[in-house]
């Protein structure tokens, strides 16, 4: 009885021991994530390819200029201390993009660029006093596994997942609407109000995760078929550029110094590099639906 009353108390003694290592350590770690400065502000801002549209729509026309001038407007009132763009740094051997914005931060005249980098990050850059502009892309071969994976499907009846017609696959929220007739009939940032909208970027998420990955050969057993999981391939080729286009901008914040942030990048982008941001403690994601308001 005796040894059994002091083998109790040992296992009394030994978790109250481990629960106050558990409390101290949580304690260590919410220390952690919170010491310092206060989380640092992420605008993620979702946009399409400005020079990439056709004859019919050009940024350059004076009811877009406007329009873009109140969505640079809308920026700057967030006040972000570093404005990131979709641009690769490897690629400006001669500080490309730093002479191109020191050259417009000096001009008087309209830019005639059509590409939204110089629309909107130069023109936000401009109007908050910053004498840079960052860059964050990273290569990626989505082309390449995109085509892989489009052929496989079509000669493997697997179509209906591409076209998200499959159970267990998501139709994207823009696919079933008439975009162009959407963006043709409301100002431009009306139109990348309605790109950066919960529902638009949800599914274009979900249609990443749930419909590539069903596509490609389920043979796992056969070494010898380059079409295993070619879909899941091409989500994550897309993943690892997202990842280092993430990995790209922590690296140049200053977290001393840094309170907000702002990402222009294309929207497909945004709802997974959100994810990576979500994760980090030491930063806090804005809604972009309420602050493009």
């Amino acid at each position: 009885m005796k040894e059994f009353t002091q083998i109790f108390i040992s296992i009394a003694v030994l978790s109250v021991l481990i629960t106050s290592c558990g409390q101290e350590s949580k304690q260590k770690n919410d220390k952690l994530e919170t010491e310092g400065t206060e989380k640092i502000k992420v605008y993620l801002l979702g946009t399409f390819h400005f020079a990439q549209t056709d004859s019919t729509y050009n940024v350059l026309d004076t009811k877009h200029q406007k329009s873009i001038e109140d969505l640079c407007e809308i920026i700057a009132n967030q006040k972000p201390d570093k404005i990131f763009v979709e641009r690769q740094p490897e690629y400006e051997f001669q500080n490309k993009i730093d002479s191109l914005y020191n050259i417009y931060i000096k001009m008087s005249r309209p830019l005639k660029a059509r590409n939204e980098i110089y629309q909107v990050g130069f023109r936000a850059a401009k109007k908050l006093g910053h004498k840079k502009v960052f860059q964050c892309d990273h290569p990626g071969q989505y082309g390449r596994f995109n085509r892989a994976t489009i052929d496989y499907a079509t000669k493997n009846n697997q179509t209906d997942i591409l076209e998200a017609k499959r159970l267990g696959t998501v139709m994207r929220y823009d696919d079933t609407v008439d975009e162009d007739s959407i963006m043709n009939s409301v100002t431009l940032l009306e139109y990348i109000q309605w790109i950066n909208s919960p529902e638009v970027m949800t599914t274009s998420h979900a249609s990443y995760l749930t419909n590539y990955p069903q596509i490609g050969s389920n043979d796992y057993y056969n070494y010898d078929d380059d079409f295993t999981l070619i879909g899941a391939e091409l989500t994550a080729d897309w993943y690892n550029r997202n990842i280092m286009i993430y990995s790209k901008m922590i690296n140049q914040v200053e977290y001393e110094n840094d309170k907000s942030i702002l990402l222009l990048m294309g929207a497909d982008h945004i709802p997974i590099i959100k994810s990576f941001f979500d994760a980090n403690p030491y930063f806090k994601v804005e809604q972009t639906s309420e602050w493009l308001k």
